[in-house]
């Protein structure tokens, strides 16, 4: 926890200046965290923003935990870089506002596609679901695990590229779960749910991985005109959501498998384009 007196710092609700970080409108606030736009401090005049600074909460009974997700957060992105996991430019943990910066991403969540967009092409979704398997990979091959895959932790721009969002719950691999559980019980291994506390393993994120892919199945089935098509992925999703960690599947040979499944099912939505004929005079 960091050390000093915060209280300067949360007598406004909008901080203007952190670090070399000028903030902007407020973009998100919970009992753990607190979003702002953010642009570097002598962008004078500059109307862009884009960065996202996040910090910890105002409230004092929930700051120590705030700052644990901070740090595990900044210490997870430190150890694993890939294209399709979030990335953090600059962090500074020892001020009494702490705080860390990422890009500000342009686009929506898989969890907002649900509730707002035509169910997509079934390539389409293995897509989306496959970049996340390789952000996880990257993360376990760093020994971290992410421990809160979901719908609203995956973000997707409007070229179609996923990033995974949020490492605030992310463990390193082996430590123990606390007693007190992290994550979305939706779509939460059982391993984490269960007492007493099993260590933190890669198949934890594998299976809920698997409950979004299952969730997505759901949401686009009745567009799907050949059904055989589906066979193969709900083959997939009963492998990486059995209960028994140790019979999943890595997330590499998941991200593998449903490239393979993306191409095969992609034949089915191109369609040849029909030869242009000319009439002889």
């Amino acid at each position: 926890m960091p050390s000093g007196d915060a209280g300067h710092f949360f007598a406004s609700s909008k901080p203007t200046l952190m670090g070399i970080w000028k903030l902007g409108q407020s973009l998100y606030s919970s009992d753990h965290s607190r979003l702002f736009a953010a642009q570097p401090a002598d962008a004078d005049g500059s109307p862009r923003f884009d960065y996202v600074l996040r910090t910890i909460s105002e409230k004092r009974e929930t700051r120590e935990d705030s700052f644990a997700q901070l740090s595990r957060f900044a210490s997870a992105a430190s150890k694993a870089s890939h294209p399709n996991l979030i990335v953090v430019l600059d962090a500074s943990l020892q001020s009494a506002a702490p705080f860390l910066v990422m890009p500000h991403l342009i686009g929506s969540t898989l969890a907002e596609w649900f509730i707002s967009t035509a169910p997509q092409p079934l390539p389409v979704i293995l897509w989306a679901v496959r970049q996340t398997a390789q952000a996880l990979a990257a993360l376990h091959a760093n020994s971290w695990v992410h421990g809160d895959v979901t719908p609203a932790n995956m973000f997707i721009s409007q070229q179609g590229h996923v990033t995974l969002l949020d490492l605030g719950f992310a463990r390193q691999t082996g430590t123990l779960n606390t007693a007190v559980f992290m994550g979305t019980p939706r779509y939460a291994a059982p391993e984490t749910i269960n007492h007493p506390p099993a260590p933190t393993m890669a198949a934890s994120d594998v299976y809920s991985l698997g409950k979004v892919l299952l969730e997505s199945l759901a949401w686009m089935a009745p567009t799907i005109r050949n059904q055989a098509l589906l066979e193969p992925v709900a083959d997939l999703v009963v492998e990486m959501i059995t209960e028994s960690p140790a019979e999943r599947p890595t997330t590499s040979d998941v991200a593998s498998r449903l490239l393979r499944l993306e191409i095969e099912t992609l034949g089915e939505h191109i369609q040849p384009k029909a030869p242009s004929i000319r009439w002889a005079a």
